[in-house]
């Protein structure tokens, strides 16, 4: 289906068009917004200046406006050709995303402190010209907001917006601004899969989780210093109203954590900064012109904008090479330092809180996940309805971090408990037997805590990392072994080139583990029907040379898909027919010509067809009324591609009762694989 032609516009063609380049009538970006000159000066002073906020400590303000030099014309160029029909929906959306960098909302937020008077690094080292910054700062978030809004909501702003956004909701807007301004900045996970994250974005995944759980062991360690800033800043605090003492709290809670941990790890600040710079440009990196164009004026001005900020950090490396090289002189003892603070702390004997196996016990919600995430069938709370998926996934992972918090905080409050000697504290005795008591008492306590360390690593490490390794492995046996109970299982392969294919595969002998590929049918456009007729669909068998396969009985299977009638073709003519419902439920009625037989079909659940999703049913004979045996059932798609789905099927031959639900859902598959593999900026 080419959504572009659709005569009834959607809130999800919106979006669709807003990020996907190259289709829905988007063509290839000017290159004066993103073309690589652009590119490479744009990261290069999103780069230079939080490295001159670091360390030059002087002033600033050459590199800040040369930032905005970057920023506000392409904003105000995007705003002015606002129903003119000079850029697509994916222009406006890329000028908005490659403009609101980690720097540049920054910018606005110390833009947003300086007016009200409050301290910070940015303001404070500007000599001068800090009114004309602070409002250009102020006016970001608005240009921002406004753009944003006009993307969605006017039918006539660009020129593909009449096409694509017609009656767009406030809560689809809502949504999908979550999605791209904060699930697109944090969208270091690689999908919530480490195996692909080295090929896709080269490692940035593990470096996030990695240091996501060092944070949590700082937050341990450094407990009592958070409880004390928070009480000196409670007690500072002059409000009186309830609700507003309340919400204090909370944000004190989270600002005293951010202080404590950075002002003494000021690395952190360095590693956030790196991974977000790193997010935003794989980010835009998608949609921007590297090959195939010429160098504009336009793009010779931004390439020189960046001589200012190398400049400043060439002065910077020049006066500070000697620091640097003892610095990388000391790096080593530095990084065991680090880590000799991670594993050990200082002794700081504490009651242990909770118990640490109870706390892990609520991780419960884990294999759940992992099974909805790879047990698609039969649904469970977790994915029915569909749309509950995607908020329990996020949600179950927050709450991972969290449980992974409670468990180094659990484990490091029992390691602290010890000297480090590992005995129990010595007492005055006289009595030799009771020193030997005491030796090998302690001997067996320092072997205890030896074999804990395993079982308290796995737990502070566990629920944050490994949900995200088991996913793609618990895919991968399912896309195996799934349908090792059923007499066949069936890969519907959604491409368009050549054409959408349907392949079985049945096991050499009964009952045996190891499947043979039999032969296809693929899903071709009907050409005989005449001009002004519904467009219909032909699941088409394909011949193998190889003579040893017995070919099935039938041929061919039509569908029109505006009646949802079926026919079917054998070897001497016309030998089946039925019609099909896709609501409520997916039915079917099927009759066998030849024999007179009567089959019929229902979904077990409502939903089966989903925009971002592949197809997921349970089909089970109806009889009498009653539910019969499962007929087939969709499994999972192939990890790394999306555009392959596995079906089980109950049936060693197949029957018309097999093939024509699998042609519906050979249709359903190539819509998803349509869309799950188009380019896109934000992959969630």
């Amino acid at each position: 289906m080419n959504f572009s032609t659709q005569a009834k516009a959607s809130p999800s063609d919106c979006f669709s068009a807003q990020t996907i380049p190259g289709q829905f009538g988007n063509d290839q970006l000017n290159p004066d917004v993103g073309g690589a000159a652009v590119a490479l000066s744009n990261i290069v002073i999103n780069v230079s200046l939080p490295i001159l906020l670091r360390w030059a400590h002087e002033d600033i303000h050459t590199t800040v406006l040369m930032l905005l030099s970057q920023v506000y014309p392409i904003l105000l160029a995007t705003a002015a050709s606002i129903n003119t029909n000079n850029l697509s929906l994916f222009d406006a959306h890329f000028a908005v995303a490659v403009t609101a960098s980690p720097v540049s909302a920054y910018l606005a937020y110390s833009a947003a402190r300086a007016v009200f008077y409050k301290p910070n690094t940015l303001f404070l080292q500007l000599t001068y010209g800090k009114t004309l910054i602070r409002w250009l700062g102020l006016a970001l978030p608005v240009l921002w907001f406004a753009i944003n809004l006009t993307i969605s909501f006017s039918p006539r702003a660009f020129r593909n917006s009449p096409q694509h956004c017609q009656k767009m909701t406030l809560i689809g807007w809502l949504e999908f601004q979550a999605v791209s301004n904060f699930i697109g900045v944090l969208d270091v996970m690689g999908r919530r899969d480490l195996w692909n994250d080295l090929e896709g974005r080269g490692g940035l995944g593990a470096i996030s989780l990695a240091l996501m759980w060092i944070w949590a062991v700082y937050l341990v360690r450094h407990r009592y210093d958070i409880l004390n800033e928070i009480r000196l800043r409670r007690e500072r605090q002059t409000t009186r109203n309830f609700f507003l003492r309340k919400l204090f709290l909370v944000w004190t809670v989270f600002s005293a954590s951010w202080h404590v941990v950075t002002r003494c790890h000021p690395w952190t600040i360095i590693a956030i900064v790196f991974c977000l710079h790193w997010s935003w440009v794989l980010g835009i990196a998608k949609g921007m012109i590297m090959v195939d164009y010429e160098l504009s004026y336009g793009q010779i001005m931004s390439l020189f904008s960046i001589v200012p900020p190398l400049m400043s950090v060439g002065k910077l490396l020049r006066d500070k090479w000697d620091s640097l090289l003892a610095f990388l002189r000391n790096l080593p003892d530095l990084f065991s330092e680090g880590v000799r603070f991670l594993l050990t702390g200082s002794p700081n004997p504490w009651p242990l809180p909770l118990d640490p196996i109870s706390i892990s016990a609520l991780e419960k919600y884990w294999p759940a996940d992992v099974k909805a995430g790879s047990i698609p069938n039969p649904r469970t709370p977790v994915n029915d309805p569909h749309n509950a998926w995607k908020p329990f996934s996020v949600a179950t992972y927050i709450y991972g971090y969290c449980v992974c918090w409670l468990n180094i905080l659990v484990w490091t409050a029992y390691f602290d408990r010890y000297p480090p000697s590992g005995g129990f504290p010595k007492r005055v005795s006289c009595s030799s037997l009771r020193t030997v008591i005491r030796e090998t008492r302690g001997r067996i306590l320092r072997q205890i805590q030896v074999l804990l360390l395993p079982v308290a690593f796995l737990m502070c490490a566990g629920p944050l990392f490994v949900p995200f390794a088991a996913l793609p492995l618990a895919q991968q046996w399912q896309w195996t072994h799934f349908c090792d109970s059923f007499a066949g299982e069936v890969i519907l392969s959604g491409l368009m080139n050549p054409s959408p294919t349907a392949s079985f595969y049945y096991p050499i002998q009964p009952n045996a583990s190891v499947l043979e590929y039999y032969f296809d049918y693929s899903l071709v456009s009907n050409t005989t029907v005449p001009p002004g007729n519904p467009p219909s669909q032909l699941l088409v068998f394909n011949a193998r040379a190889d003579s040893s396969i017995i070919p099935p009985d039938i041929f061919a299977i039509s569908y029109d898909v505006q009646a949802q009638e079926i026919s079917a073709d054998c070897a001497n003519g016309p030998c089946a027919f039925g019609n099909y419902s896709t609501k409520p439920y997916l039915s079917f009625t099927l009759q066998d010509s030849r024999t007179g037989l009567v089959t019929q079909l229902r979904a077990v659940d409502k939903e089966w067809k989903f925009p971002d999703d592949a197809p997921s049913v349970v089909l089970r004979n109806r009889e009498a009324g009653e539910s019969g045996g499962i007929a087939l059932q969709s499994a999972v798609t192939q990890r790394d591609h999306c555009e392959n789905l596995k079906v089980c099927v109950s049936s060693r031959t197949p029957d018309f009762a097999t093939l024509a639900p699998l042609g519906v859902l050979l249709m359903a598959q190539q819509t998803y694989a349509d869309y799950c593999l188009r380019p896109r900026i934000y992959s969630i």
